[in-house]
């Protein structure tokens, strides 16, 4: 792409284009690592959920030994789904509705009925390749991913001092947004709009003189200060009167964003942390689930998660509002891509990324191993 300041956003049909968007579910979604949601979901043994990563069908089942196994959600009979997708269930087995054939919790085949002798091809469940990483699973449809460590890169430096993987989820929402899910990416990656779109956030976290991340890997990021008047991010300012321990002097005053593409958004605040997690469902349609997750020593003094939903949940729909209304715009014809501003360094790295993806070999791994810092980074 041209230089900062000359670089422009992408065509309209990047965002309209079914023929677009299904090329990106395959090279992004189905061969390249996605975030499922969070490991402890699925707690104990026999814990099922049937999974969507862009039209396939995961099953992930946490095993009698303790380990977390994905397949692809599919009986090897006749192709019934074994949970429905969306859904939980807790068996001793493997199930399928459809005929009754029942598979142990590794997959393995244990009873085909009616079939006398027993099949004699192996059918036990397809394997699809998965992982765990703070907390959060992974799975890789294709097979074909670069190790998930590689992917991360320092991203678990980056967030080592607030403690994911020891984090739980407080609330849940799930939205659907009316908008192409690289709107939504985009929207993230700059806080050009903050002033405008969010005046509650812009209230307490200041929306200029930022820092962008050099990282390590594919993940993109960067960090903006809370006001002096704000002791935590919320609608009033006001917080638990607890951060995390090990944050600095610097830290603690500050909101970091971290996007993992495709489609995962990490945003560590002081006190906790909000996920995204995105779904594209269709060219103008994406599915968003977002969680709060506490560090413990709220959880158990009992501290009311209200103030962080709240907020995020106002911010979100004021997010979803303007992505929605570029939809929109883009999509009526005649649309013409109008330049980035200099200081949305985040988001001409991603859209070079994505224009390398499109002329190349279809992954969003960067030119080099590190990003460009800048002046402004995301939100």
């Amino acid at each position: 792409m041209p230089p900062a300041g000359q670089a422009t956003g992408l065509p309209a049909t990047a965002y309209t284009s079914d023929q677009v968007l299904a090329w990106e579910r395959d090279r992004f979604w189905r061969h390249g690592w996605v975030c499922v949601g969070r490991s402890a979901a699925l707690a104990g043994p026999g814990d099922q959920a049937g999974l969507d990563v862009a039209g396939t069908g995961v099953l992930a089942v946490h095993d009698a030994t303790g380990r977390l196994r994905t397949f692809r959600n599919a009986c090897r009979h006749r192709g019934h789904e074994l949970v429905g997708r969306d859904c939980t269930v807790r068996r001793s087995t493997v199930w399928c509705a459809y005929h009754a054939w029942v598979y142990r919790l590794d997959g393995t085949l244990r009873n085909a009925p009616r079939f006398d002798p027993p099949p004699d091809a192996d059918l036990d469940l397809l394997p699809v390749r998965s992982a765990q990483w703070q907390g959060w699973l992974f799975v890789d449809v294709g097979g074909d991913a670069p190790p998930l460590a590689d992917v991360v890169g320092d991203l678990d430096a980056a967030l080592a001092v607030y403690r994911p993987d020891t984090l739980r989820v407080v609330a849940t929402e799930r939205y659907e947004v009316a908008a192409n899910w690289k709107l939504i990416v985009e929207n993230y990656l700059e806080c050009y709009h903050c002033p405008s779109t969010h005046p509650e956030l812009s209230r307490v976290q200041r929306t200029e003189g930022g820092e962008s991340f050099t990282t390590t890997g594919q993940w993109l990021g960067g960090q903006l200060d809370l006001r002096n008047s704000a002791a935590s991010i919320s609608l009033d300012g006001s917080g638990p009167g607890w951060t995390f321990p090990e944050l600095d002097e610097e830290t603690v005053r500050q909101v970091r964003y971290h996007l993992l593409p495709p489609g995962l958004f990490v945003t560590a605040t002081p006190d906790h942390l909000v996920t995204h997690r995105l779904v594209p469902v269709a060219a103008d349609r994406t599915r968003v689930e977002c969680e709060w997750l506490f560090p413990a020593e709220l959880v158990e003094a009992d501290v009311d998660p209200g103030y962080a939903v709240d907020f995020w949940h106002t911010t979100n729909r004021q997010d979803w509002a303007a992505c929605e209304s570029v939809q929109r715009g883009v999509s009526g014809g005649g649309y013409r891509p109008g330049p980035l501003a200099p200081h949305e360094d985040l988001l001409r790295t991603f859209l070079a990324r994505l224009v390398t993806a499109y002329r190349s070999d279809g992954t969003l791994a960067p030119a080099r191993t590190t990003a460009a810092t800048a002046t402004e980074p995301a939100r």
